[in-house]
């Protein structure tokens, strides 16, 4: 009798439970999801489209009381767009749809899901832009983007996601800056940009991320120098800014972060000394916590030295440095003529070469007198100078942008040298081009001797248009006079983005020539 009994209870329970009543409005929701994500082809449907009552088993609904709570269909094959009608889940928690073909637009009215705190829409094939009206989800705790196509800028209200400890919108096509209201996230533990086309510099209020552990911006557009209030981030275990276009210093407050385990700075165009305080950095894993390649860093600190190769990615981060040539050494003058030598560097697996500027001294207004290529090239005509005048002169090195690093990077000059220029009455010779393919490069006036860069010897030469270069010759004739003129010969491309017209060595473009 008692056996019957409890048949008849588990019976009961069984068949309330099945039966369970969710709103009209929920199950409405459910059905609009299936129609609009090609349900019939899910890999698994299961009890989908039941009876009113059996909502919650359906395969991946979970259900608390009478509502649905979490709605997860992960790979799935879900084929379709996402549908308005999923903000009548009015206790939905977890929303999770990642790793299927969803296309579409991010429906804004996700923004009435209030109680939602875990939302994955990644490695979908979403576009648009992401709807500023997440930012009302004021319980959110996750929210991944990821592997989607999604444009535009990232909507500043992101920062008003106070409960936050998750972002990752990175592998989308996002554009523009990163908003500084990001900075307001102050629970935010984990931080992925990267893979975008994101512009600007890095917020310096992103230093406020207090509870902050990772930081993912690689692989983007940024520019500008590293703020050194990122150094205020004392939680932080990874900072990973490579394959960006930052330039400057590494700031010496990255030496504080005595939790960093991982630093990744490489493919950049930063520059100057490496500050002693990153040895500090005592956390950083052996051979792999430290990636500082292709850049323009020096030290000549041996201590600072066998730490970073000790940290360094296979132990080497100075091979692939471009820094300035030494031992600059003025040859002959002429009245508008200075010639420069210098030892070529060692990193010369990459392209690129040198250039060479002339200031008057006391003027400190740098004028490039050109360039040449490739590393291995030691020497340069500085042309066009004043007779009789003090110049200071200096070298650069600069690696053109290659499979490694998409930026052109230069060094910082070299040391100076001083040379005067003779006051002899000698003339500035003067290179004219003709035609256009081929061009022909000559000299008018008497002169004597003519000695080309290319070897020739004669008053004119027809050179490659396509070849893109710098040419000079050096006349002579009797008094005696002996000058140097260059020209350059292709497109109007140069270095510098001002060219070299300014002076303003700070405009350093992303064109070689």
């Amino acid at each position: 009798m008692r056996k019957s009994v409890l048949a008849a209870v588990l019976v009961v329970v069984s068949f309330s439970y099945a039966h369970a009543q969710i709103p009209t409005a929920e199950r409405d929701a459910l059905i609009a999801l299936y129609n609009s994500a090609d349900g019939d082809n899910w890999l698994d449907r299961t009890n989908w489209l039941g009876a009113p009552g059996t909502e919650c088993t359906w395969f991946g609904v979970v259900c608390d009381g009478a509502n649905v709570q979490q709605l997860s269909l992960v790979s799935n094959q879900l084929n379709g767009s996402i549908p308005p009608e999923l903000e009548d889940f009015s206790s939905l928690t977890d929303l999770d749809l990642n790793t299927n073909l969803l296309s579409g637009s991010i429906p804004m009215e996700l923004k009435y899901l209030s109680n939602l705190s875990y939302l994955n829409l990644s490695f979908n094939q979403l576009e648009g832009s992401i709807p500023p009206e997440l930012g009302d989800l004021s319980s959110l705790t996750y929210l991944n983007l990821r592997g989607n196509q999604l444009s535009g800028s990232i909507p500043p209200d992101l920062g008003d996601l106070s409960n936050l400890t998750h972002l990752t919108l990175s592998s989308n096509q996002l554009s523009g800056s990163i908003p500084a209201e990001l900075g307001r996230l102050s629970s935010l533990q984990r931080l992925y940009l990267p893979a975008n086309q994101l512009s600007g510099s890095i917020p310096v209020e992103l230093g406020d991320l207090s509870s902050l552990e990772l930081m993912y911006l690689s692989n983007n557009q940024l520019s500008g120098s590293i703020p050194g209030a990122l150094g205020s981030l004392s939680s932080l275990l990874q900072l990973r800014l490579h394959n960006n276009q930052l330039s400057g210093s590494i700031p010496p407050e990255l030496g504080d972060l005595s939790s960093l385990e991982r630093l990744y700075l490489y493919s950049n165009r930063l520059s100057g000394s490496i500050p002693a305080d990153l040895e500090d950095l005592t956390a950083l894993l052996d051979s792999d916590g430290l990636r500082i390649r292709w850049n323009a860093l020096h030290t000549d600190n041996a201590s600072l030295i066998a730490f970073l190769d000790a940290k360094q990615w296979l132990n080497d981060w100075q091979s692939t440095q471009t820094i300035a040539p030494a031992n600059l050494t003025v040859g002959s003058l002429g009245n508008h003529t200075v010639w420069l030598s210098w030892d070529a560097v060692s990193y010369q697996i990459d392209p690129g070469g040198y250039e060479v500027f002339s200031a008057p001294t006391g003027t400190g207004v740098w004028t490039s007198g050109g360039w040449t290529e490739p590393k291995t090239s030691n020497t340069f005509p500085i042309t066009g100078l004043d007779p009789g005048t003090i110049y200071d002169l200096a070298v650069l090195t600069y690696t053109a942008p290659h499979a490694d690093n998409l930026n052109l990077v230069h060094s910082d000059f070299s040391l100076e040298e001083m040379a005067t220029t003779a006051s002899g009455g000698c003339a500035q010779p003067i290179i004219e081009q003709a035609g256009v393919d081929p061009i022909t490069l000559s000299l008018s006036g008497g002169w004597d001797s003519y000695l080309w860069s290319t070897g020739e010897t004669d008053s004119s030469i027809v050179v490659d248009p396509q070849l893109w270069k710098w040419y000079w010759v050096t006349v002579s004739s009797t008094g005696p006079c002996e000058e140097t003129a260059s020209t350059w010969v292709g497109s109007e491309t140069s270095i510098f983005s001002d060219g070299f017209e300014s002076g303003d060595t700070t405009l350093w473009s992303n064109t070689v020539p």
